[in-house]
């Protein structure tokens, strides 16, 4: 893009050397002291300064792959900030990045390399040389599984190449994992990366179950999108959102129409959604052959709004309003996931719910579908997702049966994050090596054999290629921004960790190409340079390293994904209604269980950090527990105040929990963060709350054989005990409205509180007429 640039701002722009310039593409017009970022290659002058310096590198917390800019002084990192440049985030940050500072100075960080001498006995602190020595050892007798959270970039060609080297696999795990929305991704689109949805462009956005604002895939990207497609002075008008999901997310909650639907049937709401576009000749019949060109003949037929309105508990005028507005009121688009993936017929919902932008026309529109690029550098990893629930149940039947020889974890806490029926710890007990990486013990890492502190990203390189990209090619540059965290009185370095990737490449002794990380990142340089272009040039690999450093990054707009016209897939298993399980027998009512993604925690990775533990979830504003959230008139029936402490049963096992009764919660169903419940983590994250993860019973999506994770089926007892609720609302309860309505509208010779009364009496989307 072009810009006015000053001569100020493109002196701080122009790096100048004997040898030659880097140059700067902006990504954006940014502020000229934001261009004032450093590269660390003379970090030890920097240490007596006595002054801020800011040096740029890539989050290593968030799975999107954001950029940040981290304050530096006197070789301590004191704030982490998003990157104003990069394309990802573009100066926004999660607020979850903040929680790598509390993890860099925790004060359980593992100090050094930790071994048992056999299976159950304590560990014993150990020398890194001792530690490599195992690590060697045990890799070269081959049989290795590399089990990491899903990692893309150079971290994750490592991974993949040392697995392979050592007649191994690299399996990935994500505890909410989103194997069913690239499975939908390769059906629908033929992609496999996630594509960029373009909602600063959109003017009508419906979203199923897809939290996209709170914890969805990459919410800082979306949030910042969100508010240009908001904005009218973009020059599409102000945008309407459609939130359809059973339980009322943030994304719900910000919705100009909330439609809660009953759980597992989006994709039928979909389809209903077509059948009316279909049948009103809303689009032009190029698009309509498209999205029906592998339907049979007749199949919308059955997807009436008279009859899916009955089944799917959202009104046939609902349906209808969708539909057209989605029609006539565009650039449209059209996006699904997490609950709307979460159920057995899970791939059926989301191939249905991507192909109404093949009928709308979105794909490769403004406003609509872009495809992705693959990464600019060959051999990098471009996505990443976790390893179905079905090849996880495989792998632990490997390790049962002692057919690994040695397990390597890292980001992967799966006896948290698995439901207990695998039990993790009867797997790992069979395995002879188990090598854990961690920078605080978590469950898994306690149960191993070797435990090897891991240096924090803001002490290692490496290269990042965000997922979901921002439509063009994009690379993040990874590099130690901080020196090694000391103990509060400075005497020794509070943990000797070393990067993940950087010890893997010294247990191969050179043979994945490189003896440490900094090495890639200076071959990638290289490549760079080479190629020309972008947002970052120079004459030389080392000057283009400089300027890659300062930015945190390279890409290039004009290298943009190819997207093609495609009809809209097969659809299979059309009438397959979802299965949930059988509820465990004895007293109690039954309801629908819906783990979600806490907005802090999310899945629980981030547990140990007492910043995230304090931050307030922005429907209850509860924090520091768990809680469950209960429609408020079924609370009413039970008997159930706040704070009042439930047993929640499933056939698998059962947790405790808070209630917290509200109007947005569907009668038959209960909603449970995730995120706590840990037996490990510190001193902040041990022994609070629980794991909902764990009482998750094993129903499985037909055709990927991901977790069924919203298919689980509970009773609910109530103790007899109450405990107040952290959390930082008052004592005046919130009114739910109606999706779509104002939330206080007073008619002229009204009052406030006579108008407040009609929208409690007259909005409640789950109002029991009986309920006096």
């Amino acid at each position: 893009m072009t810009d006015q640039v000053s001569r100020r701002k493109f002196l701080s722009m122009v790096g100048a050397s004997t040898t030659g310039a880097v140059l700067f593409v902006a990504c954006s017009s940014i502020p000229d002291e934001e261009f004032i970022i450093q590269a660390p290659v003379e970090l030890p002058e920097d240490l007596v300064k006595g002054r801020d310096n800011w040096f740029a590198t890539t989050c290593g917390v968030c799975d999107g792959g954001e950029g940040v800019v981290v304050r530096v002084m006197e070789g301590r990192a004191k704030k982490i900030a998003g990157n104003p440049d990069y394309p990802i985030n573009l100066g926004k940050q999660n607020v979850r990045c903040d929680s790598a500072l509390q993890m860099l100075y925790h004060p359980d960080r593992i100090a050094q390399p930790m071994a048992r001498s056999s299976k159950g006995s304590g560990f014993t602190p150990i020398t890194w040389g001792e530690a490599e020595a195992k690590l060697q050892e045990w890799a070269g007798s081959g049989r290795v599984t590399v089990a990491t959270n899903p990692i893309r970039g150079q971290l994750g060609k490592v991974a993949g190449d040392f697995a392979a080297k050592f007649n191994g696999k690299h399996i990935q795990f994500q505890a909410l994992e989103q194997g069913v929305l690239h499975g939908a991704m390769k059906s629908v689109f033929g992609a496999d990366r996630l594509p960029e949805f373009d909602l600063g462009n959109a003017r009508t956005v419906a979203s199923f179950g897809a939290d996209f604002l709170g914890t969805w895939i990459s919410p800082t990207r979306y949030s910042t999108k969100y508010g240009e497609f908001r904005n009218a002075a973009t020059g599409s008008g102000r945008g309407q959102l459609f939130q359809i999901e059973p339980r009322m997310s943030i994304t719900a909650a910000a919705a100009d129409k909330w439609i809660p639907n009953r759980p597992g049937m989006e994709g039928e709401l979909a389809l209903a959604v077509a059948a009316v576009i279909v049948e009103e000749g809303l689009v032009s019949d190029d698009n309509i052959a498209r999205f029906t060109a592998n339907l049979p003949e007749g199949a919308l037929d059955v997807f009436k709004a008279s009859t899916i309105s009955l089944r799917a508990g959202v009104s046939e005028a609902t349906i209808h309003d969708l539909a057209r507005s989605l029609a006539t009121e565009g650039p449209s688009l059209v996006i699904g996931g997490g609950s709307a993936g979460a159920h057995t017929n899970g791939s059926f919902n989301l191939n249905a719910i991507y192909s109404l932008n093949i009928l709308l026309g979105s794909v490769g529109a403004k406003g609509g579908v872009f495809l992705n690029p693959d990464s600019p550098i060959d051999g990098l990893p471009s996505t990443a997702t976790g390893a179905s629930f079905a090849d996880w149940e495989a792998e632990l039947a490997q390790w049962r049966a002692g057919n690994i020889n040695t397990v390597i974890i890292r980001g992967a806490n799966i006896a948290h994050g698995l439901p207990r029926s695998v039990n993790v710890q009867q797997a790992l007990d069979n395995v002879p090596h188990v090598v854990a990486f961690a920078d605080v013990l978590d469950d898994t890492s306690a149960m191993a054999d070797l435990v090897l502190p891991e240096a924090s990203y803001l002490e290692t390189w490496g290269i990042e290629v965000p997922e979901p990209a921002p439509g063009y090619q994009t690379v993040g540059f990874q590099q130690p921004v901080s020196t090694p965290a000391r103990t509060r009185d400075g005497s020794s370095v509070l943990s000797d960790g070393r990067g993940f990737g950087d010890v893997l490449l010294r247990a191969a002794d050179g043979a994945l190409g490189a003896k440490t990380m900094k090495e890639f990142v200076d071959d990638a340089a290289d490549t760079l340079q080479s190629n020309g272009g972008g947002s970052v040039t120079a004459p030389t690999a080392s000057l283009l390293m400089r300027g890659l450093l300062q930015r945190g990054g390279w890409w290039d707009t004009n290298a943009r994904g190819q997207t093609r016209p495609k009809d809209a897939p097969a659809l299979t298993n059309l009438h397959a209604d979802p299965e949930f399980s059988e509820p465990t027998e004895g007293e109690g009512e039954v309801f629908n269980l819906m783990p979600f993604a806490s907005q802090a925690l999310l899945d629980g990775r981030v547990a140990p950090a007492p910043w995230l533990q304090a931050v307030s979830d922005p429907i209850t504003t509860a924090a520091w527990t768990t809680w469950v959230e209960i429609n408020h008139h079924t609370a009413k029936r039970l008997g159930i105040s706040q704070g009042d402490k439930l047993i929640i049963k499933s056939t698998t096992g059962e947790i405790e929990a808070l209630a917290y009764p509200h109007r947005a919660v569907p009668p038959d169903m209960l909603g449970v963060p995730i995120g706590q419940g840990h037996e490990q983590g510190g001193r902040w994250a041990e022994g609070r709350g629980s794991n909902v993860l764990s009482i998750l019973v094993d129903k499985k999506d037909a055709e990927t054989g991901a977790l069924a994770w919203a298919a689980t089926k509970v009773r609910i007892i109530n103790t007899g005990l109450n405990t107040e609720i952290a959390k930082a609302e008052g004592t005046v309860e919130a009114i739910a409205v109606e999706p779509g309505v104002p939330i206080l509208v007073v008619e002229p010779g009204g009052n406030a509180k006579e108008t407040l009364h009609h929208l409690e009496e007259s909005y409640d989307p789950y109002a029991d007429p009986n309920d006096n």
